[in-house]
Protein backbone atom coordinates (compact mmCIF):
# COMPACT_ATOMS: atom_id res chain seq x y z
CA UNK A 1 0.00 0.00 0.00
CA UNK A 2 1.26 3.45 -1.03
CA UNK A 3 2.20 5.62 1.94
CA UNK A 4 -0.19 8.24 2.90
CA UNK A 5 0.69 12.08 2.22
CA UNK A 6 -0.03 14.89 4.33
CA UNK A 7 -3.15 15.33 2.05
CA UNK A 8 -4.37 12.20 2.97
CA UNK A 9 -4.12 12.98 6.34
CA UNK A 10 -6.40 15.77 5.98
CA UNK A 11 -9.01 14.87 4.07
CA UNK A 12 -8.94 11.58 6.61
CA UNK A 13 -9.24 14.20 9.65
CA UNK A 14 -11.47 17.04 7.44
CA UNK A 15 -9.16 19.84 8.10
CA UNK A 16 -7.10 21.26 5.50
CA UNK A 17 -3.24 20.41 4.62
CA UNK A 18 -2.29 23.93 6.21
CA UNK A 19 -3.92 22.24 9.93
CA UNK A 20 -2.11 19.07 9.38
CA UNK A 21 1.44 20.99 8.64
CA UNK A 22 1.15 23.02 11.91
CA UNK A 23 0.39 20.03 13.95
CA UNK A 24 2.92 17.79 12.63
CA UNK A 25 5.22 21.18 13.52
CA UNK A 26 3.86 21.33 17.37
CA UNK A 27 2.48 25.20 15.97
CA UNK A 28 0.36 26.50 19.78
CA UNK A 29 -1.85 27.81 16.62
CA UNK A 30 -3.75 24.99 15.96
CA UNK A 31 -7.06 23.88 18.79
CA UNK A 32 -5.77 21.31 21.10
CA UNK A 33 -8.65 19.49 20.21
CA UNK A 34 -7.81 19.66 16.60
CA UNK A 35 -4.49 18.43 17.54
CA UNK A 36 -5.84 15.26 19.17
CA UNK A 37 -8.34 14.51 16.26
CA UNK A 38 -5.65 14.64 13.89
CA UNK A 39 -2.82 12.68 16.02
CA UNK A 40 -5.41 10.10 16.43
CA UNK A 41 -6.03 9.60 12.86
CA UNK A 42 -2.39 9.62 12.31
CA UNK A 43 -1.38 6.78 14.82
CA UNK A 44 -4.72 4.60 13.55
CA UNK A 45 -3.34 5.32 9.85
CA UNK A 46 -0.06 4.41 10.57
CA UNK A 47 1.19 7.65 9.08
CA UNK A 48 4.78 9.09 9.38
CA UNK A 49 5.55 11.93 7.84
CA UNK A 50 8.78 12.45 5.11
CA UNK A 51 11.00 13.30 8.38
CA UNK A 52 14.28 14.77 6.23
CA UNK A 53 11.88 16.51 3.81
CA UNK A 54 10.11 17.73 6.60
CA UNK A 55 13.51 18.54 8.73
CA UNK A 56 14.44 20.30 5.37
CA UNK A 57 11.91 22.17 5.37
CA UNK A 58 12.32 23.72 8.47
CA UNK A 59 16.14 24.23 8.44
CA UNK A 60 16.79 21.36 10.86
CA UNK A 61 18.13 18.63 9.14
CA UNK A 62 21.08 18.73 11.66
CA UNK A 63 19.40 16.84 14.38
CA UNK A 64 19.66 12.52 15.15
CA UNK A 65 17.47 11.07 17.84
CA UNK A 66 19.73 8.41 20.36
CA UNK A 67 17.36 6.63 22.17
CA UNK A 68 18.82 4.91 25.47
CA UNK A 69 17.10 2.01 27.94
CA UNK A 70 18.47 4.42 30.48
CA UNK A 71 21.47 6.63 31.58
CA UNK A 72 22.64 4.71 34.29
CA UNK A 73 23.57 1.29 31.63
CA UNK A 74 27.26 0.81 31.77
CA UNK A 75 27.36 0.53 27.98
CA UNK A 76 25.27 3.75 27.17
CA UNK A 77 28.60 6.78 27.74
CA UNK A 78 30.91 4.82 25.84
CA UNK A 79 28.72 4.20 22.89
CA UNK A 80 27.93 8.04 22.82
CA UNK A 81 31.22 9.17 22.91
CA UNK A 82 31.73 7.17 19.70
CA UNK A 83 28.57 8.54 18.38
CA UNK A 84 29.45 12.16 19.17
CA UNK A 85 32.74 11.71 17.59
CA UNK A 86 31.29 10.89 14.51
CA UNK A 87 28.40 13.69 14.47
CA UNK A 88 30.34 16.43 15.30
CA UNK A 89 32.45 16.04 12.42
CA UNK A 90 29.40 15.98 10.28
CA UNK A 91 27.70 19.02 11.90
CA UNK A 92 24.88 16.96 13.55
CA UNK A 93 23.59 17.59 16.59
CA UNK A 94 22.48 14.55 19.38
CA UNK A 95 18.67 14.62 20.99
CA UNK A 96 18.75 11.75 23.90
CA UNK A 97 15.46 9.99 24.44
CA UNK A 98 14.81 7.25 27.01
CA UNK A 99 12.56 4.47 26.36
CA UNK A 100 12.95 1.73 29.90
CA UNK A 101 9.98 -0.50 30.37
CA UNK A 102 7.71 2.27 31.62
CA UNK A 103 8.42 4.48 28.67
CA UNK A 104 7.81 1.98 25.51
CA UNK A 105 8.93 3.31 22.00
CA UNK A 106 5.19 3.46 21.30
CA UNK A 107 5.19 6.45 23.45
CA UNK A 108 8.24 7.70 21.70
CA UNK A 109 7.24 7.63 18.14
CA UNK A 110 4.03 9.97 19.27
CA UNK A 111 6.37 12.50 20.48
CA UNK A 112 8.28 11.97 17.18
CA UNK A 113 5.23 12.26 14.83
CA UNK A 114 4.70 15.59 16.92
CA UNK A 115 7.59 17.41 16.40
CA UNK A 116 9.22 16.00 13.61
CA UNK A 117 12.70 17.16 14.27
CA UNK A 118 14.74 14.55 13.87
CA UNK A 119 15.95 13.20 10.30
CA UNK A 120 17.51 9.43 11.98
CA UNK A 121 17.53 7.24 15.38
CA UNK A 122 20.20 5.52 16.44
CA UNK A 123 18.35 3.15 19.32
CA UNK A 124 20.81 1.03 22.14
CA UNK A 125 18.20 -2.11 21.69
CA UNK A 126 16.22 -3.04 25.17
CA UNK A 127 13.39 -4.95 25.95
CA UNK A 128 10.88 -3.15 24.00
CA UNK A 129 9.06 -4.72 20.78
CA UNK A 130 11.41 -3.46 17.94
CA UNK A 131 7.73 -3.27 15.16
CA UNK A 132 7.31 0.28 15.57
CA UNK A 133 10.81 1.09 15.36
CA UNK A 134 10.56 -1.53 11.74
CA UNK A 135 7.62 0.71 10.80
CA UNK A 136 8.91 3.94 11.38
CA UNK A 137 11.83 2.98 8.78
CA UNK A 138 10.27 1.12 6.25
CA UNK A 139 8.31 4.35 6.37
CA UNK A 140 10.70 7.07 5.95
CA UNK A 141 12.70 7.34 8.79
CA UNK A 142 16.12 5.91 9.25
CA UNK A 143 16.37 4.03 12.28
CA UNK A 144 19.78 2.11 13.05
CA UNK A 145 20.54 -0.34 16.12
CA UNK A 146 22.86 -0.67 18.49
CA UNK A 147 24.03 -3.50 20.62
CA UNK A 148 20.68 -5.05 19.74
CA UNK A 149 19.28 -7.94 21.70
CA UNK A 150 17.05 -9.16 19.16
CA UNK A 151 17.64 -11.86 16.31
CA UNK A 152 17.15 -11.05 12.75
CA UNK A 153 15.16 -8.32 13.08
CA UNK A 154 14.54 -5.78 9.82
CA UNK A 155 16.47 -2.89 10.84
CA UNK A 156 20.35 -2.24 10.27
CA UNK A 157 22.26 -3.24 13.35
CA UNK A 158 25.67 -2.80 14.63
CA UNK A 159 26.45 -5.74 17.43
CA UNK A 160 29.46 -7.15 19.04
CA UNK A 161 30.74 -10.86 18.09
CA UNK A 162 29.08 -12.43 20.78
CA UNK A 163 29.69 -16.28 20.20
CA UNK A 164 33.40 -15.49 18.77
CA UNK A 165 34.23 -13.27 22.26
CA UNK A 166 32.54 -16.33 24.14
CA UNK A 167 35.22 -19.02 21.93
CA UNK A 168 38.57 -16.74 22.75
CA UNK A 169 36.73 -16.40 26.78
CA UNK A 170 36.63 -20.46 26.97
CA UNK A 171 40.09 -20.59 25.21
CA UNK A 172 42.01 -18.23 27.51
CA UNK A 173 40.63 -20.93 30.55
CA UNK A 174 41.18 -24.05 28.33
CA UNK A 175 44.95 -22.51 27.66
CA UNK A 176 45.12 -22.46 31.54
CA UNK A 177 44.25 -26.05 32.14
CA UNK A 178 41.11 -25.70 33.41
CA UNK A 179 38.08 -28.14 32.33
CA UNK A 180 35.26 -27.75 35.06
CA UNK A 181 34.52 -24.68 33.49
CA UNK A 182 31.03 -23.25 34.76
CA UNK A 183 29.08 -20.48 32.87
CA UNK A 184 26.46 -18.02 34.93
CA UNK A 185 24.15 -17.38 32.10
CA UNK A 186 22.41 -13.49 31.46
CA UNK A 187 19.20 -13.49 30.24
CA UNK A 188 18.38 -15.88 27.63
CA UNK A 189 15.65 -14.61 25.80
CA UNK A 190 18.74 -12.28 24.58
CA UNK A 191 20.43 -12.88 21.37
CA UNK A 192 23.59 -11.68 22.81
CA UNK A 193 23.21 -14.35 26.02
CA UNK A 194 22.24 -17.18 23.25
CA UNK A 195 25.45 -17.00 21.43
CA UNK A 196 27.54 -16.61 24.28
CA UNK A 197 26.49 -19.75 25.73
CA UNK A 198 26.64 -21.00 22.40
CA UNK A 199 29.90 -20.48 22.24
CA UNK A 200 30.62 -21.74 25.98
CA UNK A 201 29.41 -25.11 24.66
CA UNK A 202 31.02 -25.55 21.31
CA UNK A 203 34.48 -24.43 23.18
CA UNK A 204 34.17 -27.04 25.58
CA UNK A 205 33.11 -29.34 22.59
CA UNK A 206 36.27 -28.76 20.34
CA UNK A 207 38.35 -29.00 23.62
CA UNK A 208 37.18 -32.96 23.97
CA UNK A 209 35.06 -31.75 26.82
CA UNK A 210 31.43 -33.12 27.42
CA UNK A 211 29.68 -30.05 28.70
CA UNK A 212 27.89 -30.84 32.30
CA UNK A 213 24.81 -29.51 32.72
CA UNK A 214 25.30 -29.22 36.60
CA UNK A 215 27.53 -26.19 35.76
CA UNK A 216 25.41 -24.56 34.18
CA UNK A 217 23.43 -21.58 36.25
CA UNK A 218 20.84 -19.22 35.02
CA UNK A 219 21.76 -15.77 36.53
CA UNK A 220 19.54 -13.40 34.25
CA UNK A 221 22.15 -10.50 35.08
CA UNK A 222 19.92 -10.28 38.90
CA UNK A 223 23.03 -10.24 41.42
CA UNK A 224 20.92 -12.10 43.93
CA UNK A 225 20.32 -14.86 41.49
CA UNK A 226 23.77 -14.90 40.69
CA UNK A 227 24.94 -14.96 44.42
CA UNK A 228 23.07 -17.58 44.71
CA UNK A 229 23.54 -19.87 41.80
CA UNK A 230 27.17 -19.29 42.42
CA UNK A 231 26.75 -20.80 45.99
CA UNK A 232 25.29 -23.94 44.61
CA UNK A 233 28.61 -24.31 42.09
CA UNK A 234 31.40 -23.50 45.16
CA UNK A 235 29.24 -25.85 47.46
CA UNK A 236 29.44 -28.76 45.03
CA UNK A 237 32.18 -31.52 46.42
CA UNK A 238 36.00 -31.14 45.59
CA UNK A 239 36.10 -33.17 42.91
CA UNK A 240 32.89 -31.87 41.14
CA UNK A 241 33.79 -27.74 41.66
CA UNK A 242 34.48 -25.81 39.13
CA UNK A 243 38.10 -24.07 38.88
CA UNK A 244 36.70 -21.84 36.29
CA UNK A 245 33.88 -19.69 35.83
CA UNK A 246 32.54 -17.80 32.57
CA UNK A 247 30.47 -15.03 33.20
CA UNK A 248 28.00 -13.55 30.54
CA UNK A 249 28.43 -9.68 31.81
CA UNK A 250 31.41 -8.21 33.97
CA UNK A 251 28.08 -7.26 36.45
CA UNK A 252 27.56 -11.04 36.26
CA UNK A 253 31.17 -11.61 37.19
CA UNK A 254 31.41 -9.44 40.07
CA UNK A 255 28.62 -11.14 41.94
CA UNK A 256 30.16 -14.58 41.27
CA UNK A 257 33.39 -12.96 43.07
CA UNK A 258 31.26 -12.11 46.08
CA UNK A 259 29.75 -15.54 46.35
CA UNK A 260 33.39 -16.97 45.90
CA UNK A 261 34.86 -14.68 49.07
CA UNK A 262 31.52 -16.29 50.81
CA UNK A 263 32.22 -19.61 50.24
CA UNK A 264 35.96 -18.76 51.38
CA UNK A 265 37.54 -19.10 48.06
CA UNK A 266 39.83 -17.21 46.58
CA UNK A 267 40.29 -15.68 42.95
CA UNK A 268 41.88 -16.52 40.93
CA UNK A 269 44.62 -19.16 43.15
CA UNK A 270 41.22 -21.48 43.93
CA UNK A 271 38.47 -20.46 41.59
CA UNK A 272 39.36 -17.90 37.92
CA UNK A 273 36.70 -15.92 36.98
CA UNK A 274 36.08 -14.19 33.28
CA UNK A 275 33.42 -11.97 31.84
CA UNK A 276 31.53 -9.83 29.07
CA UNK A 277 31.44 -6.21 28.06
CA UNK A 278 34.90 -4.39 29.58
CA UNK A 279 33.07 -2.20 32.08
CA UNK A 280 35.19 0.76 33.38
CA UNK A 281 34.96 -0.77 36.58
CA UNK A 282 36.24 -3.69 35.48
CA UNK A 283 40.18 -2.20 36.22
CA UNK A 284 39.39 -1.21 39.42
CA UNK A 285 38.09 -4.00 41.28
CA UNK A 286 40.13 -6.37 43.15
CA UNK A 287 41.62 -8.40 41.42
CA UNK A 288 40.95 -6.57 38.04
CA UNK A 289 38.51 -8.55 35.94
CA UNK A 290 40.09 -10.48 32.76
CA UNK A 291 36.98 -10.13 30.49
CA UNK A 292 36.10 -9.72 27.03
CA UNK A 293 35.90 -6.42 25.46
CA UNK A 294 32.85 -4.97 23.50
CA UNK A 295 34.35 -2.40 21.08
CA UNK A 296 31.44 0.23 22.41
CA UNK A 297 33.00 3.17 21.28
CA UNK A 298 33.62 2.04 17.82
CA UNK A 299 30.40 0.54 18.04
CA UNK A 300 28.95 4.20 18.18
CA UNK A 301 31.24 5.09 15.20
CA UNK A 302 30.14 2.94 13.39
CA UNK A 303 26.08 3.17 14.03
CA UNK A 304 26.49 6.62 13.79
CA UNK A 305 28.12 6.48 9.95
CA UNK A 306 25.57 4.24 9.05
CA UNK A 307 22.47 6.40 9.96
CA UNK A 308 24.38 9.37 8.26
CA UNK A 309 24.84 7.70 5.04
CA UNK A 310 21.33 7.01 4.98
CA UNK A 311 19.93 9.94 5.56
CA UNK A 312 22.06 11.09 2.72
CA UNK A 313 23.09 14.53 1.56
CA UNK A 314 21.66 17.26 2.86
CA UNK A 315 20.04 18.79 -0.55
CA UNK A 316 16.13 19.63 -0.52
CA UNK A 317 16.46 18.45 -4.21
CA UNK A 318 17.65 15.44 -3.14
CA UNK A 319 14.75 14.16 -0.93
CA UNK A 320 11.24 15.01 -2.44
CA UNK A 321 8.52 15.48 0.36
CA UNK A 322 5.80 12.11 0.60
CA UNK A 323 7.63 10.29 -1.62
CA UNK A 324 6.72 7.02 -0.40
CA UNK A 325 9.96 4.81 0.56
CA UNK A 326 9.91 1.20 -0.09
CA UNK A 327 10.83 -1.58 2.97
CA UNK A 328 14.75 -2.78 2.15
CA UNK A 329 14.12 -6.70 2.10
CA UNK A 330 15.70 -8.03 5.38
CA UNK A 331 18.65 -9.67 2.92
CA UNK A 332 20.01 -6.30 2.36
CA UNK A 333 19.95 -4.31 5.91
CA UNK A 334 23.18 -3.20 6.63
CA UNK A 335 24.21 -5.64 9.59
CA UNK A 336 27.72 -4.70 11.15
CA UNK A 337 29.02 -7.64 14.15
CA UNK A 338 32.43 -5.72 15.29
CA UNK A 339 35.28 -8.34 16.68
CA UNK A 340 35.48 -8.12 20.92
CA UNK A 341 39.07 -8.65 22.40
CA UNK A 342 40.31 -10.30 25.61
CA UNK A 343 41.35 -8.50 27.95
CA UNK A 344 43.90 -10.58 30.23
CA UNK A 345 44.23 -8.63 34.34
CA UNK A 346 44.43 -11.05 37.40
CA UNK A 347 41.04 -12.58 38.55
CA UNK A 348 41.95 -15.67 35.61
CA UNK A 349 44.74 -18.18 36.71
CA UNK A 350 46.10 -21.83 36.14
CA UNK A 351 44.17 -24.83 37.14
CA UNK A 352 44.52 -25.62 40.89
CA UNK A 353 47.61 -28.10 41.31
CA UNK A 354 45.57 -29.96 44.15
CA UNK A 355 42.64 -30.03 46.10
CA UNK A 356 41.78 -30.34 49.73
CA UNK A 357 39.54 -32.65 51.80
CA UNK A 358 37.36 -29.75 52.82
CA UNK A 359 36.98 -28.69 49.28
CA UNK A 360 39.38 -25.20 49.42
CA UNK A 361 41.85 -25.16 47.08
CA UNK A 362 45.64 -24.45 47.94
CA UNK A 363 47.27 -21.44 46.01
CA UNK A 364 50.36 -23.06 45.29
CA UNK A 365 50.07 -22.37 41.32
CA UNK A 366 51.08 -18.77 40.67
CA UNK A 367 48.89 -16.88 38.48
CA UNK A 368 50.64 -15.29 35.55
CA UNK A 369 47.58 -12.54 34.95
CA UNK A 370 48.42 -9.26 34.74
CA UNK A 371 47.06 -6.49 37.19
Amino acid sequence: MAKLTIRDIAALSGVSKSTVSLVLNNSPKVDPATRRHVLAVMRRNRYVPSFAATALAKGSTRLIGMVVPGLSWHMVASINIGVAAVTERSGFDIILYTATNDRDYGSLIDRILTSSMVSGLLVVSHEQPLEPLVQLHSEGLPVVLVNTIDADVALPSVTADNYDGALTAMDHLLQLGHERIACVQGRMTYRCCQDRYRGYLDALRSAGLQPDPELTKPGDFLPEQIRARSRELFALPAGQRPTAVFAHSDVTAYAVMTAAAEAGLRVPEDVSVIGFDDIESAAQIRPPLTTIQQPFVDMGKRAAEMLLDAIGPADPDAVPADVPTEEAPAAELPRLVMPTSLIVRASCGPVPVRRSSRGRTPSKAQTTSKA
